[in-house]
């Protein structure tokens, strides 16, 4: 009888022969996820498909749904802890003309799989303001977009004129302002199915000098208050209403809290890093335990910033 990974195997090989065969896609069978994700932790997929424009996408997706195969987007491999066990299915990471950046006017256009520290660095160089406070963020415009990420105070979401997505169904859409809806880490685009494709920033002209200052302080501000010597997926728990789950986090005396190789940061509480050589299971374990702990201490529960993979 065939085994569950047998028969994913099989039903791989069946469209890989087809996949390699077109240009602009690269293909890594059963990469080791700790090599593509922030924390350095997580175990084998299926593959890992690099895509670099729309109909090399559109081949990836269809052919894996077409044999049943799980598929996901990943940018950077932050927000994202993926299990020991791996992912059963494609990784697909957007490269090529989703990387490209362009001006038009006192916006920027940004393909998803453009790192956000090109994207500041673009403006800066356009002489165009308002994204500063990104520098540093080890995301993509696509993954930012997706749940509004924002740090300092700030978020992206406000400075999203528009954003073209892929639809379940395959079709090509741009969304306007008035489409889009964006809270604390959340937008109306975090659907399993839907792919962000490109996104146009309104930016305000400022003199490059202002913006490199600006730039500095943020820099300084993230070395200053976040562990960035130790891999790490950002902040680990959303903030309640009116609260800091780093705050709460440190009143319950979990600082430095150890299992394993993972450790609750000793510099930002709402952090967990990986010390070389962390287990995912050990940075779940982690955070299942912070939340109990807290409900049953201060009835407080901290949702998960990150997404558990599968």
């Amino acid at each position: 009888m065939e085994s569950g990974m047998d028969s994913l195997l099989s039903r791989w090989r069946k469209i890989i022969n087809q996949l390699e065969n077109i240009p602009h896609l690269s293909i890594i069978p059963q990469p080791e996820m700790k090599n593509f994700t922030t924390w350095k932790v997580g175990g084998k997929a299926l593959a890992l498909v690099e895509v670099r424009n729309g109909g090399c996408l559109d081949e990836v997706v269809s052919s894996c749904e077409r044999e049943g195969i799980k598929w996901k987007i990943l940018g950077r491999g932050s927000n994202v802890l993926v299990k020991d066990e791996g992912f059963p299915g494609v990784v697909i990471k957007l490269g090529g003309e989703f990387c490209e950046l362009k001006r038009e006017g006192n916006c920027i256009e940004g393909g998803a799989g453009a790192p956000l520290s090109h994207l500041v660095s673009f403006a800066r160089e356009e002489c165009l303001g308002g994204i500063e406070f990104l520098v540093g963020v080890p995301g993509t415009v696509g993954g930012a977009v997706r749940i509004n990420a924002g740090c300092f105070g700030k978020e992206i979401g406000p400075l999203v004129e528009k954003v073209e997505i892929r639809e379940e169904n395959g079709n090509r859409e741009w969304l306007n302002r008035d489409d889009l809806f964006f809270s604390y880490r959340y937008s109306n685009l975090k659907k399993e199915k839907i792919v962000i494709l490109k996104a146009v920033f309104n930016l305000f002209p400022e003199e490059q000098e202002i913006l490199e200052e600006r730039i500095r302080e943020f820099c300084y501000l993230r070395k200053e208050g976040q562990p960035l010597e130790w891999p790490s997926a950002g902040s680990v728990f959303l903030n309640p209403e009116g609260n800091s789950a780093a705050r709460i986090i440190e009143e319950m005396g979990f600082k430095g809290l150890r299992l394993g190789r993972a450790q609750i940061s000793s510099k930002h509480s709402n952090f967990i890093v990986n010390l070389g050589g962390a287990k995912s299971w050990e940075i779940e374990y982690l955070m299942n335990w912070v939340q109990k702990e807290v409900y049953k201490n201060k009835g407080i529960w901290l949702e998960r910033e990150v997404e558990l993979w599968p």
